[in-house]
């Protein structure tokens, strides 16, 4: 008898799949997780290629998952999405914000949940967030539940499984590599025992709700989030007012290299980290004798990330961000974006600003009105409304710079691209723009490359790609594939043009009112190496990209703002 042909599912099927689940999502009512999983699992994604196949657990969409959700959802029932306490009241969910606060570490996205109901309530941001986390329940619900399958018919009992666990049977009866093992113990934290237990007692049967999903109530949630920021720096100054510089990028680089305080504490930092951690330290010595190819500040940014939260760094810390004129103000209860504000004036004030920085007009720099205005990137089409409310709000915007990871098709895990067209899956628009990056990048990417006029693509989100999408998108060299630019260049078209945004178009940008710059670094690379967050993790060869964006993010504003009359 024949094998049945395997056939390779098209683009079609993700278009299905996203209609299908977004529009029992419209529904008033709880729908179970199970009734969404096949047309996912049909749609083959690239995260999770062996979902279909019960005798194959997908260790690395599994492990995906794991860091995107809290672990709160192995005791979850139901899952309830919203955008402010009031859907969740209005719904029949009171004081929901004062249910435990939860986290997850691959995600930012304020999330409460309430033991005694077993209801895991999670605020959205956009569409995007419901994208996501649909998609993540059904990848984290399908593993599960197989592995609980696969464990049970190889152990009849818990106690047995217990004993093959010592005596590394239990892998070899399981059909999971070692490297997968370490992995998926990793990704379910200092209690995976007990996680593990939940697996191969419980069958997991999630039900999600989706209590509101309006523009007006995206738009409302970020309104909120504006009116927490205009209160907050208010006392100094009024924000509307201001010449802004808008980044999206993170809460580290720009911060780092801006006040030096890093570098202030170079040795107290080294001395910790050769104490505390030293096969991290063995790459200071490897920096010293020029066998480990990154400038040593990129090096001590990324060390200081496991010192700067302790309390005798992070008060003397804060302390020296507030010298420098420095605010941030944390996330507000609706959208889970820390926000950051620098007087550009202030670059002269910081005496251990990184020395890759060049001032050559510092009385220019001393007269500068501006601030900059760096957020934690949003997900996906929370871009878009991020964008458009300080656009609406802000008298004057001088520039719009986005530094983010992306997956990539054409070069290496920790390489630079920066685009001169974006692709938007959101409104099938192909974006035109002049990226001062292309002809503005002056920092040498030790350890990658830095691959200009580039063209990419923003996506629905990252289970909603397959195999037949990234062949297209290589056939028409769309390159790098991330989430964030085609919604923020949304919110620039509407701040160029007379008129909201069209779709199905190409729009020309390069008359956009303000400077834009674009760069990606690579973070994975899905299709040319199979491989992806899940199963590999951006350490230290991470950091020079994100801190050569951030330096050329910086450089440009300096150089605008010396060159203005």
């Amino acid at each position: 008898m024949n094998n049945p042909v395997s056939i390779t599912p098209g683009i079609d099927a993700i278009d299905l799949h996203v209609r299908s689940y977004r529009s029992a999502l419209k529904g008033t009512l709880e729908i179970t997780i199970n009734s969404l999983s096949n047309s996912q699992l049909k749609m083959r994604p690239i995260l999770h290629p062996n979902g279909e196949d019960p005798q194959i657990f997908d260790t690395a969409a599994f492990v995906y998952s794991v860091f995107r959700l809290p672990e709160e959802i192995d005791r979850s029932r139901k899952v309830i999405v919203g955008q402010t306490p009031g859907v969740f009241k209005n719904a029949g969910f009171p004081n929901v914000d004062s249910w435990q606060k939860i986290y997850t570490p691959g995600r930012r996205r304020t999330t409460h949940f309430n033991p005694n109901s077993r209801i895991f309530a999670s605020f959205a941001a956009s569409i995007s967030d419901v994208d996501d986390l649909t998609n993540l329940l059904i990848a984290y619900q399908t593993e599960w539940n197989k592995l609980h399958t696969i464990l049970h018919s190889k152990y009849k009992t818990y106690l047995s499984l217990k004993k093959d666990l010592k005596n590394n049977h239990l892998l070899e009866n399981i059909n999971i590599s070692t490297s997968d093992w370490q992995s998926f113990v990793k990704a379910l934290g200092p209690k995976w025992p007990i996680r593990l237990k939940r697996i191969y007692k419980n069958i997991l049967n999630l039900r999600i709700q989706l209590l509101a999903g309006s523009w007006v109530d995206y738009a409302k949630t970020t309104q909120k989030w504006w009116k927490n920021v205009a209160t907050t720096v208010s006392p100094k100054f009024h924000i509307s007012r201001q010449k802004i510089y808008f980044i999206s990028s993170n809460t580290h680089s720009i911060i780092n290299l801006f006040t030096g305080f890093v570098l202030k504490n170079k040795n107290l930092i080294l001395d910790s980290l050769k104490k505390d951690l030293p096969e991290l330290y063995k790459y200071w010595d490897q920096i010293k004798n020029h066998q480990y190819f990154i400038d040593p500040n990129d090096f001590l940014y990324f060390a200081s990330k496991f010192y700067l939260s302790l309390p005798e760094f992070n008060k003397d810390y804060l302390k020296y961000q507030e010298k420098l004129g420095v605010i941030t103000i944390k996330s507000s209860h609706f959208l889970d974006i820390n926000t950051q504000i620098f007087p550009v004036k202030n670059l002269l004030k910081s005496p251990h600003l990184d020395n890759r920085l060049k001032i050559t007009k510092p009385s220019k720099l001393a007269d500068s009105p501006a601030i900059i205005f760096n957020i934690d990137y949003p997900l996906g089409f929370a871009a878009y409304h991020v964008l458009s409310e300080i656009l609406e709000n802000v008298n004057r915007i001088n520039g719009v710079y986005i530094l983010g990871k992306a997956a990539v098709l054409n070069s290496e895990v920790g390489d630079i691209q920066i685009p001169r067209m974006v692709f938007d899956e959101h409104t099938q628009n192909s974006y035109m723009f002049k990226n001062c990056f292309n002809s503005f990048f002056p920092f040498t990417n030790n350890q990658g490359s830095i691959l200009t006029n580039q063209k990419s693509v923003s996506v629905l989100g990252t289970f909603l790609e397959n195999e037949a999408l990234l062949q297209k998108y290589s056939e028409n060299n769309l390159t790098v594939i991330e989430m964030e630019s085609g919604p923020y260049l949304n919110a620039i078209t509407e701040a160029t043009y007379d008129q909201q945004t069209p779709k199905n178009t190409i729009i020309d940008l390069n008359n956009a009112p303000f400077d834009v710059g674009i760069i990606n670094y690579a973070s994975d690379t899905p299709y040319s190496k199979a491989k992806n967050l899940g199963n590999h993790h951006l350490r230290l060869d991470g950091a020079e990209p994100v801190y050569l964006g951030s330096l050329a993010i910086l450089q440009r504003i300096i150089n605008l703002e010396e060159s203005t009359t």
